[in-house]
């Protein structure tokens, strides 16, 4: 996960314009932190050999510090696959803090200025059938969007469901996938969600589940989280301990597949090397996700999760007796334009119903009350169940007599599902 980036300042990119010599200090002094902090000593020997043939061959002389730094993001992630690890140019003049020249542990992803960001939190949402959505494009520091994870939970807290989109989200702080899980497990008994080895310091910190506001915990409601190719970092480790909890289904496609937190280490003032310094190490499974993502429980392309998703749920709460998922996943098939309907129905259903009527256009139905100017479509929902296209509120149900004959409609009100009435 992109859970400790050395330095701040690399979020600033310069022009780097003005090609000029490579200095043999740099890739020397490159090899040499890989060598101290690489989070496998063995691996970082080996690519550190790899950068030093291939600075011998001449494969880094006369490149601007932009080219420099595509070429050895390059050659890094080639040789370990390792999707972190990488090197970025500094901005021209660029100085170490005056108070401590070692790293200052940031969790700012690269390029997001947090104080004009919507501080990850992208869109709160209640969907039909009662359904939290949250989607969330970064897990910033934790200290600096605790108040915009908090509001979140607190919109989504009372819904029958919740759907996690992580498809657009690249990762970021570890301590706020802690804090954002705490509020999806029960709070009574505390979780062990993740652990992170560090290298350079031999140390291990545990992530356990602890909700500032237990009240606001919804550790009882089904959890679904979206996922795509682009789910890296910190958004995969969400993802992955709630899987290897058992506390979400995954639907979309296999994340991006990067488990190793990093440190930005400055080299001779002119780039910044983003090794990878530890590694997640989930309870469960006592493994991670590195180079293999977190691989859905329900596998469909990442564009098509959240219909599927809400299908689910919709199944899994009408399951459970819940009306609101009912008119959800009717309003849902009726905004996709319904069911299909065979033309022995069609023959059947069309005809006039007091101060109702229903006709049949080129093989689709259409609803009006007696006298209104316009007719609108109507859906088939469900076996003897239509919807009036873009009336969500509104459905009709076929009676029939015992020997299956059409007998009359019922219409159904949203919030009012004892009271019938017949035309």
């Amino acid at each position: 996960m992109l859970g400790r980036i050395g330095i701040a300042v690399v979020s600033v990119v310069a022009s780097m314009g003005n090609a000029a010599p490579v200095d043999r200090e740099l890739i020397d002094e490159l090899c040499d932190m890989i060598r101290a902090n690489y989070v496998f000593p063995d691996v970082a020997n080996d690519v550190a050999l790899h950068l030093e043939s291939r600075a011998d061959e001449g494969a880094y002389d006369d490149l601007d510090r932009m080219a420099l730094s595509s070429l050895l993001t390059r050659d890094l992630q080639e040789f370990t696959k390792d999707r972190h690890f990488g090197v970025r140019p500094l901005p021209e003049g660029w100085e170490p803090p005056a108070e401590d020249p070692e790293l200052e542990p940031a969790e700012e992803p690269v390029g997001i200025p947090w104080e004009r960001s919507p501080f990850g939190v992208y869109n709160v949402d209640r969907l039909d059938g009662n359904i939290g959505y949250l989607d969330l494009r970064e897990f910033g520091p934790v200290d600096v969007v605790r108040d915009s994870i908090m509001a979140a939970v607190q919109l989504l807290k009372g819904s029958s469901a919740l759907v996690l989109d992580l498809r657009k989200n690249g990762g970021g702080d570890p301590a706020t996938v802690q804090l954002l899980c705490s509020y999806l497990f029960d709070p009574s008994e505390p979780v062990h969600l993740n652990s992170l080895y560090f290298r350079p310091t031999d140390t291990t910190t545990e992530f356990w589940t602890d909700p500032e506001r237990p009240e606001l915990a919804m550790g009882d409601i089904p959890i679904y989280v979206l996922t795509s190719p682009y789910t890296f970092s910190g958004a995969e480790e969400c993802a992955y301990n709630l899987q290897t909890r058992e506390r979400a289904t995954i639907v979309g496609e296999t994340t991006g597949g990067g488990a190793h937190p990093v440190n930005g280490f400055p080299i001779a003032r002119s780039v910044v090397a983003m090794i990878p310094v530890g590694r997640a190490i989930n309870p469960v499974t006592k493994t991670n996700w590195e180079g293999v993502g977190v691989v859905p429980d329900v596998e469909v392309p990442s564009d098509e999760a959240l219909d599927e998703a809400r299908r689910m749920i919709f199944d899994e709460l009408i399951a459970n007796g819940d009306p609101r998922a009912i008119w959800g996943k009717y309003g849902m098939i009726s905004a996709d334009g319904g069911l299909e309907i065979d033309p022995e129905t069609i023959r059947e259903i069309v005809g006039s119903y007091t101060d109702r009527e229903i006709r049949a256009v080129d093989g689709a139905l259409e609803y009006r009350r007696k006298g209104a100017p316009d007719w609108r479509p109507l859906h088939r929902v469900d076996d003897d169940v239509y919807m009036i296209d873009g009336l969500s509120d509104f459905r009709l149900e076929v009676d029939r007599d015992g020997e299956g004959s059409i007998i009359g409609l019922r219409g159904l009100y949203r919030g009012n599902e004892d009271y019938s009435a017949r035309e």
